[in-house]
């Protein structure tokens, strides 16, 4: 069938009208839908992924949200201090408020790197109004800023009557692996789109974060006592052994010297191996990581000893004992240290 000249003009006309009323729908719609907060949470993940701090500014009340987490943290610090009487309480209200301006301008300078390089940490100090230095990256961390992962979006309840809205924004601290949703307030501007401003439970965050470091730390310190028991037991026996007959001065004989070496490389070395590895396999807490290096560099200068001890049965140099005798003597005070650092976490901790 051949349709009329007239006909074909109806039928175009019908497909242009059709095409305007797609896309002035889609326009509508996309009007509508960029000016909710569901739009604000996208685009902020967004910018986030593709480094755009300009975008991030644009749907993010960076000040307001950085000074409400800074009081956050620094009413935390105070209130940890739970047994300071009450002038020493004050002098603490007043070193907070020393440090606050430092502090923001710390986790702002963190916040920032994080968006454009997706990396918290900065490498740059901030100075107070002392004078003195303040490290960024360290305030990061201790704040438990660094280990977070986005999880998602949990739930967003709007106020129309308000003209606000609150959102679940789910995430895992990666330090003590427990999740924990933030609540974050989200308020409409005066052209309709939506914006961040502020995070309203980040004291509850702090109170968490301490709480799973705690735990951590308690599993840390059950766990490597029971390690070091067990290999140390066996060790104490062989040690003994060795002692009893180093005491009895039979060094001059080669078969007695060929036996005490004998003991240390096959009874006493393995033990000591055995416990440097079940070490470097553990899972270490931030806050026990001076103590865990301490214990490592105790077992690595033990092993050293015995090494050269055994070596010196072979070979009677006294350079080599005196290397043997240097590595126990730092074993010695390194163990000593770890044990102080071990009392003063168990009383910190309890």
């Amino acid at each position: 069938m051949v349709l009329s000249i007239r006909t074909k003009l109806k039928i175009f006309a019908a497909a242009i009208l059709l095409v305007l009323i797609i896309i002035g729908g889609s326009l509508a719609y996309f009007n509508f839908y960029v000016k909710t907060p569901e739009y604000t949470l996208k685009a902020i993940q967004e910018s986030i992924q593709n480094h755009d701090i300009d975008e991030f500014n644009k749907y993010v009340d960076i000040d307001n949200v950085v000074a409400g987490v800074t009081n956050n943290i620094l009413d935390s610090i105070i209130a940890s201090q739970e047994n300071l009487p009450e002038e020493a309480k004050v002098a603490m209200n007043s070193l907070a408020t020393m440090f606050k301006a430092p502090l923001i301008a710390s986790l702002q300078e963190g916040l920032n790197n994080y968006v454009k390089t997706g990396s918290w940490q900065s490498g740059n100090t901030t100075a107070d109004s002392q004078g003195a230095m303040i490290n960024s990256d360290m305030i990061i961390e201790q704040a438990g800023l660094s280990d977070l992962n986005f999880e998602g979006i949990d739930y967003i309840n709007k106020n129309e009557e308000n003209r606000t809205a609150e959102a679940g924004i789910k995430v895992t601290q990666s330090e003590i692996n427990q999740p924990f949703i933030f609540k974050v307030s989200l308020e409409e501007q005066a052209d309709g789109y939506w914006k961040v401003v502020s995070i309203d439970n980040f004291d509850e965050f702090i109170k968490a974060l301490a709480e799973g470091r705690k735990e951590y730390i308690k599993d840390y310190l059950s766990q490597t006592a029971v390690i070091i028991l067990d290999k140390e037991k066996v060790l104490t026996e062989n040690e003994a052994n060795l002692n009893a007959a180093l005491s009895l001065g039979a060094l001059g004989n080669e078969q007695n010297r060929a036996d005490l070496k004998n003991t240390i490389e096959t009874k006493i070395l393995p033990q000591l191996q055995d416990l440097q590895t079940a070490l470097q396999s553990m899972n270490v807490p931030k806050s026990a990581e001076t103590l865990h290096n301490l214990r490592l560099k105790a077992c690595e200068s033990k092993i050293a000893y015995y090494e050269n001890y055994a070596k010196w049965l072979d070979n009677k140099d006294i350079k080599t004992l005196r290397e043997a005798t240097d590595n126990l003597k730092k074993a010695k005070t390194m163990e000593h240290e770890a044990d102080l650092l071990t009392k003063r976490i168990e009383n910190q901790i309890k």
